[in-house]
């Protein structure tokens, strides 16, 4: 869920150009959320309303999605109106600093990069890591309480190339713990716009395996031939661990909003957040 943090100038500048241009500004009598709506299992785009959705605002489309899930629970639990604003990834942070948004509810992450410009919540959801490959290379055993060392990734791996969307914790993955050891010979291939183009690129055998927080990996295994590689992931950094968690993002010093928020999310039980991610990657694997 972590971006990597390439574009954080551009993100910075984006911010300052549009805060200039003097766009109206939110406060927290609702909660106005910026999302891409194409992130599955997170949030995506639906043609027509049902039970699970919300309106996209200034569209004739509906989100849905665990964000989508949340951001209902937040509004009843608040008793505040939901707007959702349909953003690019790169423009989210930008439209919370102008005040066109007031929440960042995108399966976001709250890192060190990110918190020298905006706040976070406590997080909405903890993930494991996992790879989408194909059953055919799944090892004989592999599940979530028997998963892949460390080792045996980078022996499963070796001269295989590895795929991931674009600006992911998942695409630094490849680099830093794979790919960067020569002697294993890990192809980093190029990243792709979106996870389901990634995950095609392995069911076309173009890529070997596309790592993922696992809610994004179980919902793009519904793919013919495609299914999970559970694995130890206690080798990753602290900072990349923490790329496995999602925060809501908020404007600087909007203590008030980050206070009701918090204070909600801590009656959101686990056992209600899993179901409402279970449900959602149900969904999108429709």
């Amino acid at each position: 869920m972590r971006r990597n943090n390439l574009l954080a100038l551009f993100t910075l500048l984006s911010s300052l150009s549009l805060s200039a241009c003097g766009t109206k500004q939110v406060d927290n009598s609702k909660l106005v959320i910026g999302m891409e709506c194409a992130y599955q299992p997170f949030n995506w785009t639906e043609s027509k309303s049902n039970e699970f959705t919300l309106p996209i605002d200034g569209t004739n489309e509906f989100a849905d999605g665990y964000d989508i899930a949340v951001a209902r629970y937040l509004s009843k639990d608040l008793n505040r109106d939901v707007v959702i604003k349909r953003i690019e990834w790169d423009d989210l942070i930008p439209s919370l600093n102008n005040g066109s948004i007031n929440m960042v509810l995108a399966g976001m992450s709250s890192t060190a990069e990110r918190r020298k410009t905006i706040d976070f919540t406590e997080p909405y959801l903890k993930s494991d890591l996992a790879f989408l490959i194909k059953e055919s290379n799944i090892p004989e055993g592999n599940s979530k309480d028997n998963p892949l060392s460390y080792q045996g990734l980078k022996d499963l791996f070796k001269g295989q190339s590895l795929v991931c969307q674009a600006n992911v914790v998942g695409d630094d993955i490849i680099e830093d713990y794979f790919a960067s050891d020569a002697s294993l010979n890990i192809r980093h291939s190029a990243a792709q716009q979106t996870y389901p183009l990634a995950a095609l690129d392995v069911q076309r055998g173009i890529s070997f395996a596309m790592p993922a927080e696992l809610p994004v990996v179980e919902a793009m295994a519904n793919l013919e031939g495609l299914g999970v590689l559970y694995c130890d992931y206690s080798f990753l950094s602290e900072s990349d661990l923490e790329g496995l968690s999602v925060n809501i993002g908020l404007k600087k010093g909007n203590n008030e909003l980050a206070d009701l928020l918090n204070a909600s999310l801590k009656r959101l039980s686990q056992e209600d957040r899993s179901k409402m991610m279970g449900d959602a990657s149900t969904r999108s694997n429709g």
